[in-house]
């Protein structure tokens, strides 16, 4: 069973498309390429962990590099 964890930082390079998210267990994620569009969009959500997981996640275009 997957424990819930929230969103505690992150951080966009517009310039490599990078997008790095840091949670509040002291994990983290890299994905890249990530579009400008996609980063907004979790700007404007409310609950980012969700978006992370929903739009980010699963989608086979990005590559995500786990950071522990």
């Amino acid at each position: 069973m997957h424990k819930l964890v929230s969103v505690k930082s992150w951080k966009y390079d517009a310039n490599t498309r990078h997008l790095k998210i840091f949670y509040e267990n002291g994990t983290g994620d890299l994905y890249h390429p990530v579009p400008l569009f996609i980063y907004d969009n979790l700007l404007r959500a409310h609950d980012k962990a969700a978006f992370v997981h929903k739009y980010i996640e699963f989608d086979l275009h990005f590559n995500r590099v786990s950071i522990l």
